[in-house]
């Protein structure tokens, strides 16, 4: 596999079974998914937002790393990073729309009004990953809302503006 050491455009998801190859996302309010498959081994990188969880880029990510490396769902370890959560994430009917019939929208979706309802992307890609066969106890969640942590995350649904976190992970040589 070509080595490659630019960022890549217009890509949520990157995957690779290279030994010393870093695979590093930028997030800000999505959710930043780092995916360890220990039998192969193999690594994933995900950004998740909400277009991303609705069309299944995590469930897509680990599909490619089953038919790229042979891994199976429930050798892999998951870390999901920091992300806005559902105290903050109010999403309005489209983008509900593109989501509710999706068997974790009952469980990551609450109304909090007509047209309205709070989002937990974290929820959501739990669900997804525990459907696929990811153990529930091999799937870690950072705790925090990056919107209710101006201290500590850049957060575009708090400020407006922001910038971005990295998220990284490699295999050792």
């Amino acid at each position: 596999m070509p080595s490659v050491s630019a960022p890549i455009p217009g890509v949520d998801a990157l995957v690779t079974a290279d030994p010393g190859v870093w695979l590093a996302i930028y997030a800000a309010d999505c959710v930043p998914v780092l995916v360890l498959d220990t039998a192969t081994p193999a690594i994933a990188a995900v950004h998740a937002g909400w277009r991303g969880a609705a069309a299944g880029v995590v469930p897509a990510a680990l599909d490619r790393m089953r038919t790229a490396f042979g891994t199976a769902a429930a050798q892999c370890r998951v870390v999901l990073g920091p992300a806005i959560g559902g105290c903050c994430y109010e999403v309005d009917a489209p983008v509900a729309r593109a989501m509710e019939g999706a068997a974790w929208w009952p469980e990551a979706a609450r109304p909090t009004g007509p047209g309205r309802w709070h989002l937990d992307l974290r929820t959501a890609v739990r669900r997804q990953l525990v459907d696929l066969g990811v153990p529930a106890d091999h799937v870690s969640i950072v705790p925090h809302c990056t919107a209710c942590r101006a201290d500590l995350f850049f957060s575009y649904r708090r400020d407006g503006v922001t910038g971005r976190m990295g998220a990284c992970i490699g295999l050792r040589r």
